[in-house]
């Protein structure tokens, strides 16, 4: 007769807990490699491009016996030098988030008022802007990361390619490497071309090594590189002259109602705030109980009526408000001029050096006077009607 074989012993929960953390490790480690490949890949590409350029540069400037060489050279050190800078700040520097300042301190007893500004924009219900995962304010222009799990000042966008937020305080560096990843990738393809021409097309020889392959790998990664993100430079340039962010030109604005009154901004502190936007029912009270049957479902249809008429009410005002905020400009677009130095900082001089300087705190921001302009003539439209 057979027998079954002795079950094998459970594990114990040292053993467990072991096998779990080491689990833990490598997955946290996988997500390192994972998240900080694209950095060493840009160092990387940036490197190589820097020095198959200088290479070709001086190679041509030995035989051609002139000084164009010793220019395209610091042109190209110069770009990757200013490169590595602002892609370095850009990735190392925080973009500023509202909730730094209450992260820390949400679990201890404090009487510290909370952070005073004055909003202008509006969730899409209309109400004040407050982040539930967060647990703090949001101020205008403010979003939230589902990446880095936090609320980002003047957010425009993730990008995985610096494995960081832009936003308020690295959004100047982070154009700054736009500008410079072009500047770099135009003088490598011309410098690239320039060799192509005069050693394959005119002369017809090539060397016998492997550095003609990067010759001509340069030129095809250049072009395309400094093709692509010239347009997505110019594109951020030109929302920076606006006064509009990524989010901002892919998302409708919602703007506060000038005639609507708004609740305060729920605070950390207060518990169940995130009641405030759920349904109420209505409950029986003691002047309920002694009426007749007919007489209390009479007066909880009229009850039901009138929070119907007020919920319709509501609905008609949200949709007057869309209609408005559709007529309004953009409320931070302030004139091209003052838009770049809110971004590049006051000081002309250090429009090209990646430092931030940006204008502002996150929290408060100036309106414009058309936008003021053309929301007074709505408020009174509005009242009129």
């Amino acid at each position: 007769m057979a027998t079954l074989a002795p079950e094998s012993p459970p594990l114990s929960p040292l053993r467990t807990r072991r096998r779990r953390t080491w689990a833990r490790k490598v997955e946290r480690c996988c997500c390192g490699v994972l998240t900080y490949f694209p950095l060493s890949f840009v160092y990387g590409v940036a490197a190589w491009t820097v020095w198959v350029q200088t290479s070709i540069a001086l190679g041509m400037n030995a035989q051609a016996n002139g000084s164009i060489g010793y220019l395209e050279v610091a042109l190209g050190v110069f770009f990757f030098l200013m490169l590595i800078w602002s892609y370095t700040t850009a990735v190392f520097t925080d973009p500023g988030s509202p909730s730094i300042h209450t992260a820390e301190y949400t679990s201890l007893p404090s009487q510290e008022p909370p952070h005073v500004y004055t909003a202008v924009t509006a969730k899409s219900t209309g109400g004040t802007r407050f982040c539930k995962k967060c647990q703090a304010p949001k101020p205008d222009r403010a979003h939230h990361c589902s990446v880095c799990k936090r609320c980002v000042l003047k957010m425009d966008h993730h990008c995985p390619w610096l494995a960081n937020c832009i936003g308020l305080r690295n959004y100047k560096p982070f154009l700054l490497f736009l500008v410079y990843t072009c500047l770099l990738a135009g003088i490598a393809f011309v410098t690239s071309i320039q060799w192509i021409y005069s050693e394959i097309i005119i002369d017809g020889t090539v060397e016998d090594s492997l550095m003609p392959v990067n010759f001509i790998l340069l030129s095809v990664v250049s072009g395309v590189l400094g093709l692509v993100l010239t347009g997505f430079t110019a594109w951020h340039i030109h929302l920076t002259a606006r006064g509009r962010t990524t989010i901002e030109s892919l998302e409708k604005t919602r703007y506060l109602s000038p005639l609507r009154t708004h609740p305060p901004t729920p605070q950390p502190t207060q518990p169940n705030h995130w009641t405030a936007d759920q349904p109420l029912r209505t409950l029986p009270t003691p002047a309920d109980t002694g009426l007749s049957p007919a007489a209390s479902s009479l007066r909880r249809a009229a009850a039901f009526d009138a929070a119907e008429r007020a919920r319709e009410r509501a609905r008609y005002e949200s949709y007057l408000d869309e209609r408005d905020d559709e007529s309004l400009p953009n409320a931070f677009d302030l004139g091209w001029a003052h838009n770049l130095r809110s971004v590049l900082g006051p000081n002309p001089w250090l429009w090209a050096v990646p430092v931030c300087n940006s204008v502002g705190d996150g929290w408060t921001w100036e309106t414009s006077a058309e936008w003021s302009r053309r929301r007074d003539e709505v408020r009174r439209r509005r009242e009129a009607e």
